[in-house]
């Protein structure tokens, strides 16, 4: 399962960025530039594994909206990852540049 996380760039970015406030399907497209089929199969993944969990909420015209939060294993996730990354930042002289910016680059 982590592996599998790992592996999927798309689903990092993700994950980070709910990390910090719920946001709509449609907020997640747009704020990582990606399609919505991208993002249904990031957000399939990481419900079915509760690295998300998603919360309805009522709107001001009556509908329902879904936002989705960072779940309690998505969080634990992130805060090892960030331990990984800084490590990798520590020793970018012996990993290069190029490996860096490929970690930090799902964190944007």
């Amino acid at each position: 399962m982590v592996l599998e996380l790992l592996a999927h760039p798309d689903y990092l970015r993700i994950l980070h960025a709910v990390r910090h406030r719920p946001l709509r399907f449609s907020d997640l497209q747009k704020r990582l530039r990606l399609n919505p089929a991208q993002v249904d199969r990031a957000l399939k993944f990481l419900r079915r594994e509760l690295w998300v969990v998603p919360q309805v909420k009522p709107s001001a015209k009556g509908r329902l909206a879904v936002q989705y939060a960072i779940g309690r294993r998505g969080a634990a996730f992130l805060d090892s990852y960030e331990v990984f990354a800084q490590d990798v930042r520590r020793r970018q002289d012996e990993l290069g540049a190029d490996t860096v910016a490929e970690i930090e680059s799902v964190r944007r």
